[in-house]
């Protein structure tokens, strides 16, 4: 097994060994310059012996250059549907052995390149960022759940090509014992077979004997092994399966709805280090990613244990209000400045640009701040821990019909969540002034959880639901330009009150609170104009 690691020069190695796409090797060639990543080809030989048959003698072509015993227990993870395996990735948290850690295979010609990264504490499923890169860039953001376990009692032989000589390749004979993890329309299997494995330790070195053992076992009548990889036999034909199974009107409803928060699960563990280190957009998708979830399951609470329900909920709250304040500080760094373009000269006071920027730029930096706390501590691993979970093993509630198609048991749920903005929009014309600004605040909060539905919903019903989607992302939109100029006024305020402790004048603060409430006041009828388009859309 050849290496690089940590060096420009080992960057492009391990780019040259990555038969991947250019996304994909630009991310290995990234991950490669952490001190934390390790990377190297491997090229191995795998065979079937019988469960008793003798390892043949190799005296004749290699001489044996030491040797040891170990047990290695290997967590792999993949997506719901396999999305790893059908593209030949291997990634699995392995215990024991020489090289514990995470590691993470990809197809590279006849070989394969292995990053590893060691095992460190608190992260029995939390992806190294690293890897979680490679993996975005080949197959999406997915969501990584643990799908097999395999414990593997491995018997290992050195072998050179002389006597005295370096080992050049290394047998391994391994008796497993593997587990598939039932999921949703996945059931548990159990499976035990012994494989004898011949890997060269630097990879390209070493070919004749590899091919000398190859005849050698031929021989001795022992088949190189059907499958390619230990998890491709504990997964057995899972991964086509699932891969057959497309949604539709006819599908159960918990497959969509299960299918749908997978994809944000996905966001929130994909994003998490572009959150850490405050990339672009990326709180605000994770953000959205959180408030889907939560709006999901609040509509489809029935098919949920609702202790379950209520207890995620408010962890997803609790992590989209950390994330709020600091996209809200994002968006008023971005707005507030802006509207001092549009006042005439006489309007901006000397240096307010500067106060403004200076003072929004703080809070946002702290806000950042606090928000990197967030991920490190306890109670965000177990809400990731919970999420992980719920695609694993989700509590169902039951008394639901599990085999209840999407076509006909989505109706009460979306029906209920549009009942809600109808009420909610009812206030609003019973009411006026700030009173009312807080019932069109409800409005948005009520539309979303439709719209977001209605996007849940559009991976079965197709073009009906992903239109219904868009008509309600029409309200939250216009609703949102509403609740932005409300949060705006509320941070002159804020900014008018500290420049004049800090002895600056305030007037253009007090102008620029002017034009959010004429802003207010422009919105209000396109508001109502596409609520009112909303609710005739038809799913």
């Amino acid at each position: 097994m050849s290496e690089y690691a940590g060096s420009p020069a080992d960057s492009e190695a391990a780019a040259s060994v990555a038969a991947a796409s250019d996304a994909a090797a630009e991310a290995v060639v990234a991950a490669a310059g952490s001190e934390r990543v390790s990377i190297a080809t491997e090229e191995e030989l795998k065979f079937a012996p019988g469960a008793d048959q003798p390892v043949p003698d190799l005296s004749g072509l290699a001489y044996e250059a030491g040797g040891d015993s170990m047990q290695l227990d290997a967590v792999y993870f993949d997506s719901p549907d396999f999305r790893l395996s059908r593209a030949k990735l291997t990634l699995r948290r392995r215990t024991g052995g020489t090289d514990a850690g995470w590691h993470l295979k990809l197809p590279a010609g006849s070989a394969r390149t292995e990053m590893h990264v060691d095992l460190s504490d608190g992260d029995e499923t939390r992806v190294p960022a690293e890897l979680l890169a490679v993996v975005r860039e080949e197959v999406g953001q997915v969501p990584l759940i643990p799908v097999a376990l395999l414990s593997t009692a491995r018997t290992t032989t050195l072998l050179a090509e002389r006597a005295g000589g370096p080992a050049v390749a290394e047998l391994s004979d391994d008796h497993v014992t593997a587990v598939r993890f039932a999921r949703p329309g996945v059931a548990a299997a159990r499976s035990e077979w012994r494989e004898l494995e011949v890997e060269l330790i630097e990879a390209g070195t070493g070919q004749v004997l590899l091919d000398g053992i190859a005849e050698i076992f031929a021989a001795a009548g022992i088949e190189p092994a059907a499958a390619p990889s230990k998890l491709a036999r504990a997964l057995g034909t899972a991964p086509e399966l699932v891969a057959q199974r497309t949604l539709d009107r006819k599908s159960p409803l918990v497959q969509t709805v299960l299918a749908a928060m997978a994809e944000h699960i996905g966001v929130l563990q994909h994003r998490e280090q572009d959150v850490a280190v405050d990339a672009p957009d990326a709180v605000h998708k994770a953000r959205v990613a959180s408030r889907r979830l939560r709006s999901i399951l609040k509509t489809f609470a029935p098919l949920f244990d609702a202790n379950s329900v209520i207890r995620l909920r408010e962890e997803l709250k609790w992590f989209a209000t950390r994330l709020g304040y600091a996209r809200d500080a994002e968006v008023q760094l971005e707005r507030l400045p802006r509207l001092l373009d549009d006042l005439p000269a006489e309007a901006i006071t000397e240096g307010v640009a500067e106060q403004m920027t200076q003072m929004l730029t703080a809070h946002h930096r702290t806000s950042v701040a606090n928000v990197k706390r967030t991920l490190s501590t306890v109670r965000y691993r177990t809400l990731l821990a919970s999420l992980q979970h719920w695609l694993e093993d989700p509590p169902f509630n039951p008394g639901w019909d599990a085999s209840a198609r999407t076509g006909k048991a989505y109706r009460p749920m979306l029906d209920a969540a549009i009942a809600k903005v109808r009420r909610q929009h009812r206030k609003v014309r019973a009411t006026s002034g700030a009173e009312q600004l807080v019932h069109r605040h409800e409005v948005r909060k009520k539309a979303k959880v439709v719209r977001y539905v209605c996007e849940a919903l559009s991976l079965a019903l197709g073009t009906p639901a992903a239109e219904a989607a868009e008509a309600w992302e029409a309200v939250t939109e216009h609703y949102g330009e509403l609740n932005d100029a409300a949060v705006a006024r509320e941070w002159i305020l804020q900014l008018a009150r500290r420049a004049e402790a800090d002895g600056y004048p305030s007037f253009t603060y007090g102008v620029l609170f002017g034009t959010q409430l004429h802003h207010t006041e422009a919105s209000l009828a396109d508001a109502d104009r596409v609520l009112k388009r909303a609710f005739e859309t038809k799913l």
